[in-house]
C-alpha cells in the first residue's frame, strides 16, 4: 500500500503543489543567482547578470510556469482517470527545482545537473507517493508562510531601494542657484569616423551633428580603453586604468554591492556635495552597472528593464531563450512571438541572453526619473547600446536609403538609430523645460574594429579604430557655437571639465579641463598626449582570434597607447613597439617602429609615457 489515507484529488491540491514548489524553488533561485555572481566573477563577462529584485522575480517566473504544470497535470488526470497526478507532478517539480539549483551554479555540466536532478526527483517523489496526506496537508499549512515570505521578500527589495533613495537625497545639501542639469551620453562603441560630422560619407547622424554646431567638437578625441569596464570607470572618476587599476572585472565585495574603483571620487559623489542628485540609466548590462560603478550615483537602471527582460535573467527563462529564441526569422517560433506581439523577445544583448534594452527604454527611464524632483540639479550617465554587436537597430527600424549590405551597413544603421533615439530625447527635454540650462557631453567608451587589423569588434587592441571616440560639449551661452579643437585630448577628462563648467574650481579630478582649450587656444601645443590602456585579456571573443596572428594583441600581454599630434605610439608588453602617423595614415598600415628613425622616436615616446604615467598629480 503506498498511501497511508486517500488524498483529496480535483484541481486544489495540484495548484497548492504547484505555488509551494514555485515560490521555494524561486526564492533559493533568486539568492544562488546573487551568491554564485559573486564566486563565479571570473566568468564576468559570459555570466548573465542579475541584482536584488531578482530575489522577487524568480519566484513569480518560476510560480507561474510551476501552475502552468499543474493546470497541464490536471487536465491529464480528467482525460486518463488513472493517472496519478498530485504524485507525478510532485516527482517533476522535484526535477525541476533541484536541476534549477544545480544549473544556476555555473559549476557543473547538464548532463550531471540532470542525472542528480533526477536522483532528487524519484526520493521527493517515492516520499511523496507514500505520504501523499500528510505531505498535502503540510503544504497547506505552509503555504501561506511561503506567500508571506514572497510578499515581505518583494516588499523589502522594492521599498528598501526606495527608501535609501530618498534618505540619500535628503541629506544633499541646497544646490547653487543657476546649477545647470549635467548629461552625460556614452554611445557604447561607437568610433568617430562613422559620424558624418567627423568626416564620413554617409548622413549617420544628423541630430549629433547639429548639436555640435551649437558647441564644441574635439576631432581627436582618444578612449581610455578599447574596452568597456576600464572606459566606463576612467569617465566617472577622471582617472586613467593605471591609477585606478580596473582593467578587468575584481572580484565583487561581499559586503558590498559596488567595486571600489581605487578608492577614488566620482563625479557623482562630487557633485552631490554640490547638492546635484545623481543617476545612471545602462543598456550594457554587462560592463556599466551598479555593481561595478554604482558608486556615486543615487539611482541607477540597468537590469529588469521589462517584463521580458525579467523572465530571461532567471534561469528557466535562460533555457527558454536556449531552446527557442535563437531561431531564423523563418521559423515558426520567431514568427508566432512576433503575431503575438513577443518580437522584443527576440531582440537579444550580445551573447544572446537577456531582451536588448535599447535607446528609446533608456531615455523613458532618464525622463521618468528626471520628472520625479525637477527642483534640484542632476547629474545623469547615459549609456545607449544599440551600436554594438549584433549591429542594426531594433525590428521594423527602417534602413537606411544610402545603406550598404554587410556589417558595416548594419552597424551604420546602428549609428542612425541612435541619432534619431539622441534628437527624440533632447526634443523631450525642450518640452519638459530641461534643456534651457543643460550641460550635454556626448562621447563614447571605445570604437569598434570592423575588421581591420584582423579585429571585428574591440577589446583586442589600442589602434585607432578603436580608441578615437566622438566628444561634443553642447551648452549654450557658455560654450562657443561651432568651435572645432584638433587637439588629440582624452575623455577621461570630461569628468574635470564639468566641475569646470559648473563653476567649481576647486580641482576635484586630473586636469588640465578641456574648457581651457577653447578659453585660451594657445595651450593646445602643450597639451597633454591622451594614454589608452589595454589589460591583457587571454581569453578574445572567437570571431577575433584571426586577429592574433596578425598583429600583436592583448590576448599575450598588456597593451599601452600614447597619442601626440602627429604619432601613436602602441607598446606592447612582450611585442614592443608600434608608431604610425595617424594623420596621414588613419588606417595605421604603415609601422614606422619598423625603420631605424622610427624605432628611435618610438623609444622616445615610450620613455615620455612613462614619464607622464609617473609625474600625473595626485587628487583626493
Amino acid at each position: 500500500m503506498l498511501n497511508e489515507n486517500p488524498a483529496p484529488r480535483g484541481w486544489g491540491p495540484l495548484l497548492l503543489i504547484g505555488l509551494w514548489f514555485g515560490i521555494f524553488t524561486g526564492l533559493i533561485e533568486g539568492a544562488g543567482l546573487l551568491l554564485f555572481q559573486h564566486i563565479n566573477w571570473a566568468q564576468w563577462g559570459r555570466l548573465l547578470h542579475v541584482s536584488w529584485p531578482i530575489l522577487w522575480i524568480s519566484p513569480l517566473v518560476d510560480v507561474a510556469f510551476f501552475l502552468l504544470l499543474a493546470l497541464l497535470a490536471g487536465l491529464a488526470a480528467r482525460l486518463f482517470p488513472r493517472f496519478p497526478a498530485p504524485p507525478a507532478l510532485v516527482f517533476l517539480l522535484a526535477f525541476l527545482a533541484a536541476y534549477d539549483w544545480l544549473s544556476l551554479t555555473e559549476r557543473l555540466y547538464r548532463p550531471a545537473c540532470f542525472l542528480l536532478a533526477l536522483g532528487v526527483a524519484f526520493a521527493v517523489g517515492r516520499w511523496f507517493a507514500r505520504h501523499e496526506t500528510r505531505a498535502l496537508i503540510f503544504l497547506r499549512k505552509t503555504g501561506p508562510l511561503m506567500l508571506m515570505i514572497f510578499a515581505l521578500t518583494a516588499a523589502s527589495v522594492c521599498g528598501g531601494q526606495r527608501l535609501r533613495e530618498h534618505r540619500m537625497l535628503a541629506k544633499l545639501p541646497p544646490a547653487a542657484p543657476g546649477s545647470p542639469n549635467v548629461l552625460v551620453i556614452i554611445v557604447d562603441t561607437l568610433r568617430a569616423d562613422h559620424l558624418s560630422s567627423y568626416g564620413y560619407q554617409f548622413p549617420t547622424s544628423p541630430n549629433i551633428d547639429e548639436l555640435a554646431r551649437q558647441g564644441v567638437l574635439f576631432e581627436n578625441a582618444i578612449a581610455p580603453c578599447s574596452y568597456s569596464l576600464p572606459s566606463h570607470v576612467s569617465l566617472i572618476t577622471g582617472r586613467y586604468q593605471y591609477e585606478h587599476g580596473v582593467g578587468n572585472v575584481q572580484p565583487l565585495p561581499w559586503f558590498s554591492d559596488k567595486q571600489t574603483m581605487g578608492g577614488y571620487a566620482t563625479l557623482g559623489e562630487v557633485l552631490q556635495r554640490r547638492g546635484y542628485r545623481t543617476a545612471a540609466f545602462s543598456a550594457n548590462r554587462t560592463y556599466f552597472t551598479h555593481e561595478l560603478q554604482g558608486r556615486g550615483f543615487i539611482h541607477f537602471e540597468d537590469y529588469f528593464n521589462s517584463p521580458g527582460d525579467m523572465f530571461l535573467r532567471t534561469v528557466y527563462g535562460r533555457k527558454f531563450c536556449d531552446r527557442f529564441l535563437r531561431r531564423s526569422e523563418k521559423s515558426l517560433v520567431t514568427r508566432a512571438l512576433r503575431r503575438l506581439g513577443l518580437g522584443s523577445l527576440l531582440d537579444h544583448d550580445d551573447g544572446g541572453f537577456g531582451v536588448r534594452k535599447r535607446a528609446d527604454a533608456v531615455s523613458q527611464e532618464l525622463l521618468h526619473w528626471a520628472g520625479e524632483d525637477p527642483r534640484r540639479p542632476f547629474l545623469v550617465f547615459l549609456n545607449y547600446f544599440d551600436v554594438h554587436r549584433p549591429y542594426r537597430g531594433p525590428y521594423g527600424f527602417p534602413k537606411p536609403a544610402w545603406q550598404e549590405p554587410g556589417s558595416i551597413g548594419e552597424y551604420d544603421q546602428g549609428v542612425k538609430y541612435e541619432d534619431d533615439a539622441i534628437g527624440g530625447l533632447m526634443e523631450q527635454l525642450k518640452r519638459r523645460d530641461l534643456s534651457e540650462n543643460l550641460l550635454l557631453v556626448i562621447t563614447g567608451d571605445h570604437g569598434e574594429g570592423l575588421g581591420q587589423h584582423g579585429v571585428s569588434t574591440h577589446d583586442m587592441d589600442l589602434y585607432w579604430e578603436l580608441v578615437h571616440v566622438p566628444l561634443v560639449f553642447w551648452y549654450p551661452g557658455h560654450v562657443p557655437a561651432g568651435e572645432r579643437i584638433a587637439a588629440p585630448v582624452t575623455n577621461s577628462a570630461i569628468a574635470a571639465t564639468v566641475m569646470d563648467l559648473v563653476g567649481e574650481k576647486t580641482p576635484a579630478f586630473p586636469g588640465p579641463p578641456l574648457d581651457e582649450l577653447w578659453q585660451s587656444p594657445g595651450v593646445a601645443p602643450s597639451w597633454p598626449a591622451p594614454l589608452a590602456e589595454l589589460a591583457q585579456d587571454p581569453y578574445p571573443d572567437p570571431e577575433n582570434w584571426p586577429a592574433v596572428s596578425v598583429v600583436p594583441t592583448n590576448v599575450t600581454g598588456w597593451m599601452k597607447s600614447l597619442v601626440t599630434p602627429q604619432r601613436q605610439l602602441i607598446v606592447h608588453q612582450k611585442a614592443g613597439n608600434q608608431l604610425y602617423d595617424w594623420r596621414r595614415d588613419p588606417a595605421e598600415t604603415n609601422d614606422l617602429a619598423k625603420t631605424p628613425d622610427g624605432a628611435q622616436e618610438a623609444e622616445k615616446l615610450r620613455r615620455e609615457m612613462q614619464s607622464e604615467m609617473v609625474t600625473r598629480p595626485p587628487f583626493p
